[in-house]
């Protein structure tokens, strides 16, 4: 008895205070809805290109998806992300030029650089922990649709080519 009583007695101090945990699962499936997705449907990665339309590899992605492809659009593609290395992810670095090994499992370079828009906001979207960090809204960039000779044009960063 005397050993439940001690026990309680240390236990008392605390009591009335509650804190608060937030926790956030990581990357966030919100910013995934609102930003992550319309960058593949904007750059032709879901959009019956035969690049993810249909399963690639493990990740397929469905252009304006119902509830239920959405979370597998989600989840297919966290399975392509490191959480502690973002700009080493293969989301990231399977689709750069610089990055692309052979027998790597894309035969089109989706970005020309690491400064394109799309880039930065999949890096930001990966390495989000906390409210201090840069989320992809917060990234001062577009994602334009490419054009029809945007594989021509050296300056735009922003699209998957066949090469």
């Amino acid at each position: 008895m005397r050993r439940a009583w001690l026990l309680l007695a240390t236990a008392l101090p605390s009591c009335g205070e509650i804190t608060r945990a937030e926790l956030v699962v990581r990357p966030r499936k919100d910013d995934f809805e609102r930003e992550i997705q319309p960058i593949f449907e904007r750059l032709g990665c879901s959009a019956g290109t035969l690049c993810h339309s249909t399963p690639q590899g493990n990740l397929r992605l469905v252009v304006e998806p119902d509830a239920v492809q959405l979370e597998d659009n989600y989840q297919g593609t966290k399975s392509k992300i490191e959480l502690d290395d973002a700009s080493g992810s293969l989301l990231v670095a399977d689709l750069l030029p610089d990055s692309v090994e052979p027998g790597a499992n894309h035969v089109t370079t989706c970005w020309k650089s690491r400064d394109a828009c799309a880039v930065r906001k999949l890096e930001a979207w990966i390495a989000w922990t906390s409210a201090e960090d840069a989320r992809p809204q917060d990234i001062g960039c577009e994602v334009e649709v490419p054009g029809p000779d945007a594989c021509d044009d050296p300056t735009v960063l922003d699209v998957c080519c066949f090469r």
